[in-house]
C-alpha cells in the first residue's frame, strides 16, 4: 500500500496539471500517467520486497530442561512447586528408597569386617613372626647340639655315644622343618595382610560407594539454575525414567547473550540478499503496545544457518521421495538486539517480525544513483513494519475479529 501511495506522484501531477488547464479528467487524459504509475509501483514492490527480506516466523529461542528420576520408584517428597527458581544442586523430589538404604548398611558392615579381618591379619603376622623366631632360635640350640656330639666323635672321646648323635641330627631337622613352616606361615600371614585383604577392603569400598550412589539417585537434584514449570509430580505418583513424560520442566536462565537473540525464517530467494552484520529491526507481538514503545528494537544478523532443515536425512527403511518434501525449507538467520538494554523486553517463545535492510549495495549497483535509491526505500519497509505492528496490535486484542 505505501508502494502504491509513494508512486502515485505522476497520476496527481496529472490531475493537477488537468484541473488546472480547466481540462476533463478522462481516463484518454491519465493514461499515460496511470501507466507510469504502475511501472514505477512495480519497480518500486520488487526493489523493496527483494532487498528488504522479511520473515514472519521470527521468535525468541529458548531452552528446556526435561527433569526425570534416574531410578524408576514412588514419590514420597517434592521439594518444590510451579514458578520456583532453583539453583545447581537443589533437591527437586525424592523416590521411595529402603531398598538402596538397606543395600548401603550391607555396604558398610562388609567394609567394616574386611577392616577387622585386616588388623587381625596383621595380629597373626606378629604371631608368625614370632614363632618364626623361636623356630630359628630351636634350630640354633638344635645345630650347637649336633656340633657337640660331632666334636665328640672327632676326637675319639669315651663320652661320645652313636645314639645321642642321631638323635641329635633328628632334633635339628625337626627344628630346621619348623623353622620351614613358620616362614612359609609368615609369608602366607603377609600376603593375607598386605595384598588379598586389602584388595577386599577395595572392592567393598566400591561396592559401598556404588550402593551410595544408587541411593543419591533417589532424590533428584537440578543440574542447572533456572525455573520450574509443568510440574505434574505429587506424592504417591510413579516418578518416569523417560524423557517423554519428564515429571517436570525447567527453564534454564538465560545467559546476556541468550536473552538478546532471535531466530528467523526467511525465504529461500532471499539468501544472496541476507549477510552477516545485516541491519534488521524486530517487532515481537508480546512487545505490541498501545503506545509504541519498545515495540520495534533494532537488531543485526550475527549467523546464518548453512543447511536448509527441510533436506536432511535420516536412515529410515525406505528411500527418500523428493515429491514428499514439496514444501521448501526457509533460511534461517541469528539476530542480536543492537543494544543490551532491550535483551530483558524480550519474552522467551514470542513471535516476532523481522525486517531486514540493505545498507550497502555491492557489485555493479555499488556507488550509483540507483544504489543509493535502493536504500533509500528502506523507510518504506520501516513505516511498513510498524503499520503491520498495529495490525497486529488490532488483531490480538480482538479488533480485528481473531483475538482469543
Amino acid at each position: 500500500m505505501i508502494e502504491i501511495l509513494v508512486t502515485s506522484f505522476p497520476f496527481v501531477l496529472r490531475v493537477m496539471y488537468l484541473r488546472w488547464r480547466g481540462m476533463p479528467v478522462t481516463l484518454y487524459n491519465v493514461h499515460r500517467a496511470l501507466f507510469l504509475w504502475f511501472v514505477l509501483a512495480l519497480i518500486v514492490f520488487f526493489a523493496v520486497f527483494y532487498y528488504y527480506p522479511k520473515s514472519y516466523t521470527g521468535l525468541v529461542p529458548y531452552r528446556m530442561v526435561p527433569v526425570v528420576a534416574e531410578a524408576g520408584g514412588t514419590v514420597t517428597e517434592v521439594f518444590v512447586k510451579g514458578g520456583d527458581h532453583v539453583k545447581v544442586g537443589d533437591a527437586l523430589f525424592s523416590i521411595e528408597n529402603s531398598s538402596e538404604r538397606a543395600k548401603v548398611e550391607v555396604g558398610r558392615r562388609q567394609v567394616e569386617e574386611v577392616e577387622a579381618a585386616i588388623v587381625a591379619a596383621h595380629m597373626d603376622v606378629e604371631t608368625a613372626e614370632a614363632s618364626l623366631a623361636a623356630a630359628q632360635s630351636a634350630l640354633k640350640q638344635a645345630e650347637l647340639t649336633l656340633a657337640d656330639h660331632l666334636e665328640l666323635k672327632a676326637r675319639g672321646s669315651a663320652a661320645y655315644q652313636h645314639s645321642q648323635m642321631e638323635r641329635a641330627t633328628s632334633q635339628r631337622d625337626t627344628r630346621r622343618a619348623e623353622v620351614d613352616a613358620a616362614e612359609s606361615k609368615l609369608a602366607t600371614a603377609k600376603i593375607q595382610a598386605n595384598n588379598i585383604l586389602p584388595a577386599q577392603l577395595e572392592s567393598a569400598r566400591a561396592s559401598l560407594k556404588q550402593a551410595e550412589v544408587e541411593l543419591a539417585k533417589t532424590r533428584v537434584h537440578s543440574f542447572v539454575d533456572g525455573t520450574v514449570e509443568q510440574l505434574t509430580l505429587s506424592v504417591g505418583a510413579r516418578a518416569a525414567q523417560a524423557a517423554i513424560s519428564p515429571a517436570m520442566m525447567i527453564v534454564p536462565d538465560r545467559t546476556p547473550k541468550e536473552k538478546g537473540r532471535i531466530v528467523a525464517g526467511f525465504s529461500q530467494v532471499s539468501r544472496t540478499e541476507l549477510y552477516e552484520g545485516m541491519a534488521a529491526e524486530i517487532a515481537c507481538e508480546s512487545n505490541f503496545n498501545i503506545a509504541m514503545t519498545n515495540t520495534v528494537l533494532p537488531a543485526r544478523i550475527t549467523r546464518i544457518q548453512e543447511p536448509i532443515a527441510s533436506g536432511q536425512m535420516a536412515p529410515t527403511n525406505r528411500l527418500m521421495e523428493p515429491a514428499e518434501r514439496v514444501k521448501r525449507g526457509q533460511i534461517v538467520a541469528h539476530l542480536d538486539l543492537v543494544h543490551p538494554e532491550h535483551q530483558d523486553l524480550l519474552v522467551p517463545g514470542s513471535g516476532c517480525l523481522v525486517q531486514t535492510y540493505t545498507t550497502h549495495l555491492e557489485g555493479p549497483l555499488e556507488g550509483t544513483v540507483t544504489a543509493h535509491v535502493i536504500e533509500a526505500l528502506g523507510i518504506i519497509k520501516a513505516v511498513g513494519l510498524r503499520i503491520r505492528a498495529w495490525l497486529g496490535l488490532a488483531s490480538g486484542i480482538g479488533l480485528a475479529g481473531s483475538g482469543h
